[in-house]
């Protein structure tokens, strides 16, 4: 209830919408009523067995008469009286008896008019019912999803770890879409729907109170049977989100790695995978369908016995004379309750549609409400440059280790670094080297703050990561990553994306120059409005590397990061990757992540990595003398 008194939150703020569309409902529902009364005048009074003296033989004579009585009655009524139905019935005796002093195709020609204007008016509220209402799920749907797509963003590194990429999609497509439908577009349907039966069974009673009373038998009966198969249903679904999650998953981590599957011919092998996650969808699906099958004949059994049950009580009173109940009030007696039919039958389907949709109420409730594990302190300061140093002050951290099928926030840890101190004073340049695991790319992410620190703590010029602004402490590194992450756009605002501030065409083409990634760059057929593919797959891994160096410096940033920049590049990309990182970094602070050696051995400063600890700072000369881990890998690098 809670998950659903916040969505409704977020929906009210389109009250005009909301307003509007109750409004319509209301009119459309009581219209609805209206035209079914029109069964009266038409079987009693066009067609009677009896017809009295004629007195009114066109229409103005008609409606005058008409004003007349209506008149006579209001003034003789109070304004609260007018309110409760059963106080019209002397108004209607009057209208009758003018229907009976009227000519019968008048009539005829009145009761059918009236019955378009009716028609007429009732579906144009319908129609602008259901306008608002889509109007206020679009606006309701948009304001969830930006939600959860900024909840997405506000998250830490740590978060990602839990949550695999297809779920989220998941979570922002098709849960979103579930919820917003039904507890929006059919909740409003059904109290539209109830507004119905409430017309209708008013009618039903104001015509034959017994009769209504009467009818009424079944209902318990099939309430008790639709919230029994209410339950099966909400069952069912929670499996049928849950495997749509793993099916989604799955095609979009073999679609992303489609390479190394083709590579090793692992293609049977994942469609296999594929089929038998489809297989168990569908076996779900088939289950909650069929439980939703039951709905249908449940409402027809419900309407046929209630009808036959009507039709042979009040059918016997009309025939046998035995009470006031005309022919066209049994009529409309009759309308009233098999038009109530189909609308509960429709809340009885809403029902079961919403224990479906309390499953993806949970699902996306889990995200965006879920307040981020990286929080900006309330006193956080503004830091708009780098003046002096970086420290490291005895950090230790662990990760989260994700199980499958766990959701539980406590999770088992694999520490990472422990008790890690060093400094980076400003314009150095230091290098961490170290084997794969050994931690290097989690310092860096630490430094980002894409993460909290365990234990101790991180400084910038003397103030703690925790009392900078995210942003501005974003803005002090540009950082080029060991993947040449390319997003689907032009070149030119792939450097932009660099950099919050705003950038001038020459400032990238002066970027790119940096990078040595301008000479590539003019040689393509639209320059830096060249529209790049998915993943930057028409360029090449060393012009994607100086790419995203462009993209690092575009900014100007006092810090420059490279992890791992040249690891993936074949000798030649290398030199000239390495040419731009040295272009790059000139007079700037400068933090290298580096497997191989021969990119840091004119570092100010080298950091060796050996299972979460430092074990050697110092020059490369120093270390070899020192450090038996680095001259180990200096060693095994160049086959000493």
């Amino acid at each position: 209830m809670k998950n659903l008194t916040r969505i409704y939150r977020i929906m009210i703020r389109h009250y005009g919408y909301l307003i509007a569309g109750l409004f319509f409902m209301l009119g459309y529902a009581l219209f609805s009523g209206a035209s079914i009364t029109m069964a009266v005048p038409f079987f009693d009074y066009v067609f009677p067995s009896v017809k009295g003296e004629i007195i009114y033989t066109d229409l103005p004579q008609f409606i005058e008469a008409v004003r007349e009585a209506t008149l006579t009655f209001v003034r003789a009524e109070s304004l609260g009286s007018l309110l409760n139905i059963n106080n019209l019935r002397p108004l209607l005796e009057d209208y009758g008896l003018i229907m009976e002093q009227t000519d019968s195709m008048l009539v005829l020609k009145i009761v059918a008019g009236l019955v378009l204007i009716i028609v007429f008016i009732k579906n144009l509220f319908f129609f602008f019912n259901r306008l608002m209402f889509a109007n206020l799920n679009g606006k309701t749907t948009v304001d969830i999803r930006n939600m959860i797509f900024r909840n997405y963003l506000r998250q830490s590194l740590r978060f990602f770890t839990k949550h695999r990429v297809g779920d989220s999609l998941v979570r922002m497509v098709s849960d979103v879409e579930i919820v917003s439908h039904l507890f929006i577009t059919s909740m409003f349907n059904a109290i539209r729907d109830f507004l119905l039966v409430l017309v209708f069974a008013r009618i039903a009673i104001f015509l034959n109170m017994r009769l209504f009373l009467i009818s009424l038998v079944v209902l318990p009966l099939t309430t008790f049977l639709v919230a029994t198969v209410g339950k099966k249903i909400k069952k069912y679904a929670r499996r049928i989100q849950s495997q749509f999650s793993n099916l989604y998953s799955g095609v979009e981590e073999v679609l992303s790695n489609m390479k190394i599957v083709k590579a090793f011919g692992r293609e049977d092998e994942q469609f296999s995978v594929f089929s038998r996650i489809n297989r168990q969808f569908f076996k779900f699906w088939r289950k909650a369908e069929i439980y939703s099958g039951f709905n249908v004949p449940i409402s027809e059994m419900n309407g046929a016995i209630t009808g036959v049950i009507i039709l042979l009580i009040g059918g016997a009173e009309v025939i046998g004379g035995t009470s006031n109940f005309t022919f066209g009030e049994f009529t409309a007696f009759l309308f009233a309750i098999f038009s109530m039919l189909h609308p509960i039958k429709s809340i009885s389907k809403t029902y079961n549609d919403v224990k479906k949709a309390l499953v993806s109420l949970d699902r996306i409730s889990e995200v965006m409400f879920n307040e981020p594990d990286l929080l900006e302190a309330k006193d956080a300061v503004n830091k708009e440059g780098f003046n002096d140093k970086i420290e490291f002050n005895r950090v230790s951290f662990s990760y989260e280790i994700p199980l499958t099928g766990e959701s539980s926030e406590e999770l088992p840890r694999k520490e990472v670094l422990r008790e890690i101190s060093f400094t980076i004073n400003k314009g150095e340049t230091v290098a961490i080297v170290g084997s794969s695991g050994a931690g290097k790319t989690t310092l860096v992410n630490l430094l980002l703050r894409l993460y909290d620190v365990n234990e101790g703590e991180i400084l910038i010029d003397g103030i703690p990561l925790k009392k900078i602004k995210i942003k501005d402490l974003r803005d002090l590194f540009g950082i080029v990553t060991q993947e040449s992450l390319i997003f689907s756009d032009t070149v030119a605002n792939n450097i932009r994306f660099g950099t919050r501030k705003e950038v001038s065409p020459e400032d990238i083409k002066k970027a790119a120059e940096i990078a040595y990634a301008a000479e590539f760059i003019e040689n393509l057929p639209d320059q830096y409005d060249e529209m790049l593919h998915s993943k930057g797959g028409t360029l090449s891994g060393g012009q994607k590397q100086r790419l995203c160096i462009a993209r690092a410096v575009v900014g100007d940033p006092p810090v420059l990061i490279f992890d791992e920049a040249t690891s993936s590049l074949d000798t030649e990309a290398e030199k000239k990757v390495q040419v731009a990182i040295e272009q790059a970094t000139r007079s700037r602070t400068v933090l290298i992540i580096a497997h191989r050696l021969s990119t840091v051995l004119s570092a100010d400063k080298i950091l060796v990595l050996d299972e979460g600890g430092i074990v050697g700072i110092g020059r490369h000369a120093e270390l070899l003398e020192s450090c038996p881990r680095y001259r180990i890998l200096y060693e095994l690098q160049f086959n000493i």
